[in-house]
């Protein structure tokens, strides 16, 4: 019985090292996106498939320029989670999670961000999400920042 329960315990201990041993975890700024110092703009994490988290996208263009409104904040924000999970080699079908940052959302109207959300994603394809009102991002200019989870199956 001894025996059988060494050999249960390091069976347990060596197959999440053997499923770890097949994970690569890859973190870049693709060209396109700002090249932040702080922070990876998309980290990957391969093994039998791949998951790609998108954390704090907004509408921020790689010069550091950032649209005024909310909607022009929000078109802009789209088109860089597109940017960059093309750059991760995935697309808008593959994305499981979002979580929407809106600054101050009790005192503004958030559909234009809530319509390029519905107008984002194919039928059938659509994310789990919440909606998180903040006070503010790390950026003042910013009105929304959204971060996405994305599966791809290998």
């Amino acid at each position: 019985m001894k025996r059988l329960f060494t050999a249960l315990a390091a069976l347990a201990i060596w197959i999440p090292f053997n499923a770890m041993a097949e994970i690569k975890i890859k973190r870049w700024n693709p060209e396109g996106l700002d090249q932040s110092v702080g922070y990876s703009q998309v980290v990957t994490i391969e093994g039998s498939g791949k998951m790609i988290l998108l954390g704090g996208k907004a509408g921020l263009k790689p010069d550091g320029f950032i649209p005024e409104t909310l909607a022009e904040q929000s078109k802009l924000t789209w088109e860089n989670i597109d940017l960059a999970l093309k750059a991760a080699g995935a697309t808008r079908e593959d994305v499981v999670e979002i979580q929407i940052f809106i600054v101050d959302l009790a005192n503004i109207d958030p559909q234009p961000a809530y319509q390029d959300v519905r107008n984002f994603f194919p039928t059938g394809h659509k994310p789990v999400s919440m909606v998180i009102g903040v006070s503010a991002l790390a950026i003042p200019e910013l009105k929304l920042e959204i971060n996405v989870r994305a599966i791809v199956a290998n």
